[in-house]
């Protein structure tokens, strides 16, 4: 919907974290740890591979698109298990500054920096 809506990377990055705290369930049911043996329905990995097919769209490039979902998806996985519990970081604000350093290094990669 995010994408439909025009949103670029940093609103499409809100959205998926938005979703994954509102449903957390169903994000770790397509993003957990797979338990031995099962094979998720392709209406499961179908989420998944549309999320990152969006995302290869928006960053034009299938490399920014994995470095910025495997960032992203770190920090929401420890968020969403509760492994900043006791710490003193606010994991809205870590997103935040994961996306901010991701579109930085995104920018200067299309601007032919590194």
């Amino acid at each position: 919907a995010a994408s439909a809506a025009g949103a670029g990377p940093a609103g499409l990055a809100h959205a998926w974290r938005d979703w994954a705290l509102a449903d957390p369930q169903r994000y770790l049911l397509i993003y957990g740890t797979p338990v031995p043996g099962y094979r998720a329905p392709e209406d499961i990995t179908g989420i998944s591979d549309g999320i990152m097919a969006t995302l290869v769209e928006t960053l034009a490039s299938e490399h920014g698109a994995l470095v910025f979902w495997t960032r992203l998806h770190g920090v929401l996985s420890l968020e969403l298990a509760g492994h900043f519990a006791g710490m003193d970081v606010d994991p809205a604000l870590l997103f935040q500054a994961e996306v901010d350093d991701l579109l930085g290094h995104h920018r200067a990669a299309g601007e032919g920096g590194a």
